[in-house]
């Protein structure tokens, strides 16, 4: 396989020819259809789940984790082995020192410091908390939490390669244009979390948007990566904590 498919794999580079893609239109197609179709699925009122119908939420985390690996599984195994790319080529490289990561690091927590203000600004403007549907998710015993944390681990690394990493590229590669890449994976990315309300939507897209910009900007997904678990991590355990004080308060009250 030649060597340019695997490289400058996140946005292309200046002056010269539009990246390749690392799929099939078919293996783009079934996978955007799936990501669709179950988020449908999810947002049917008769179908949802709620906190009351779950006592264990470990499962729930167990079987999240094994959908988001077999998500990559699908990208890489019958996306990006068939064109000779790696994993670690979409992720744009390894750290080589201690300096690389920390300097990522960085990057990801004034991004964290960006998308805060972006996302708070805009959940404000459209009413939206978010915690009504992230409400029965929430780890309540010290088993769930240790497993919420892996999720977070996972679902940052995971989502990351799937829609910056795969999607992007794709749709990069079949427009020619980073804005349009950047837009059309946010869009899914977005859709995928419908059982979040269409304000959900909105708002998880522009975040989509966010880590697609930064992706194309460091040509990287590591500092997406670690902003995305830390986001994930700290919102479901601050969000855990602060449940339990509410019902604490309740309680005295």
């Amino acid at each position: 396989m030649a060597p340019e498919n695997k490289t400058q794999l996140v946005s292309p580079p200046t002056g010269r020819s539009r990246p390749t893609p690392v799929g099939s239109a078919w293996h783009t197609a079934i996978l955007v259809l799936f990501l669709l179709a179950l988020a449908l699925l999810q947002h049917q009122p008769q179908l949802r789940v709620r906190g009351s119908a779950l006592p264990q939420l470990t499962p729930v985390y167990v079987a999240t984790i094994v959908y988001e690996w077999v998500l990559v599984g699908y990208v890489w195994f019958f996306g990006l082995r068939r064109r000779g790319v790696r994993i670690s080529d979409v992720v744009g490289g390894k750290w080589r020192s201690g300096v690389d990561f920390l300097i990522d690091l960085g990057i990801a927590l004034g991004f964290w410091a960006v998308v805060m203000l972006v996302l708070g600004s805009l959940s404000y403007l459209l009413h939206f908390s978010g915690e009504e549907a992230a409400q029965f998710l929430l780890p309540q015993t010290a088993l769930e939490m240790a497993m919420f944390v892996v999720l977070a681990c996972c679902a940052g690394f995971c989502e990351e390669v799937v829609f910056r990493g795969y999607l992007q590229r794709q749709f990069l590669a079949w427009t020619g244009n980073v804005v349009a890449g950047v837009a059309l994976q946010a869009v899914v990315f977005g859709a995928a979390h419908l059982y979040q309300g269409i304000k959900g939507v909105v708002v998880i897209s522009v975040y989509g948007a966010m880590f697609g910009t930064l992706a194309a900007l460091r040509k990287s997904l590591r500092p997406g990566m670690i902003q995305h678990v830390g986001q994930d991590t700290v919102s479901g355990l601050a969000g855990s904590f602060l449940s339990k004080a509410r019902y604490l308060h309740m309680l005295r009250f």
